[in-house]
């Protein structure tokens, strides 16, 4: 492998522009927003869900106005019969027909009071819901402003370091630029790693696994080999 001095170089800046990023992205700051805004996420969709909720209601009062048209007119109805009647077997078929009419005021108050209950419930959690919302954005934009400031600070330390890494890749092979950068966009930091030998015993010094045979001939011949776990570049030091 040409230039490993250069790309061992390349990859220990790498890291702290890495550990630069982390630091913004761990930040309490960044912590904050993305708090914020999962919450008002949720509360986003509550208000959502409540508009549906709404709708729903919406359409049962509708259907609870037809029935109650209804009601009224078969209630006009029997009250014409009952002035018609010359007799008291003129009203004696009305029984069944009162009771009937009765089961159905019974049911149409039971669904007035479940609709009146549900909307009363709605319009606090879409209250609440609001008044969440608004305050996690305003959590959010504080926390936003404060992390701005904190990558203001860290934008010159940021701007030295990609300035070097750009100066430095074309010093590097193509290939072992691309073999590292294969391995870092899996997270596999540092992705070039000494070997470690104890008592003659190979591993590799990343995830610490043993080397088998064929990858210390590998490595013993051409300065360098795969680790056949973790995938890092194992480098004879």
């Amino acid at each position: 492998m040409n230039n490993l001095d250069t790309m061992l170089a390349y990859q220990e800046i790498d890291i702290k522009l890495k550990r630069a990023f982390d630091a913004l992205e761990k930040s309490e700051a960044s912590d904050k927003m993305e708090q914020a805004r999962n919450k008002f996420n949720s509360a986003k969709k509550t208000v959502l869900e409540c508009e549906k909720s709404a709708e729903a209601i919406i359409k049962t009062f509708e259907q609870a106005s037809d029935q109650l048209t209804e009601l009224i007119q078969k209630l006009a109805e029997l009250q014409l019969i009952v002035d018609n009647a010359e007799s008291d077997d003129d009203l004696s078929g009305l029984v069944p027909q009162l009771e009937a009419l009765k089961s159905k005021v019974s049911s149409f108050e039971r669904k007035i009071v479940e609709c009146k209950s549900e909307s009363e419930r709605l319009v606090k959690e879409y209250q609440d819901a609001n008044s969440i919302g608004l305050k996690m954005r305003n959590i959010y934009n504080a926390a936003k402003g404060e992390f701005a400031e904190l990558s203001k600070a860290a934008e010159p330390e940021i701007t030295k370091l990609k300035g070097q890494l750009k100066e430095m890749e074309g010093k590097i092979d193509p290939e072992t630029m691309k073999i590292y950068k294969t391995l870092t966009s899996d997270n596999l930091y540092p992705a070039f790693m000494p070997v470690r030998i104890t008592d003659k015993t190979y591993s590799c010094s990343g995830c610490g696994m043993m080397l088998s045979q064929k990858n210390i001939s590998t490595l013993n011949e051409n300065g360098f080999c795969h680790c056949e776990t973790c995938r890092r570049v194992i480098y004879k030091v």
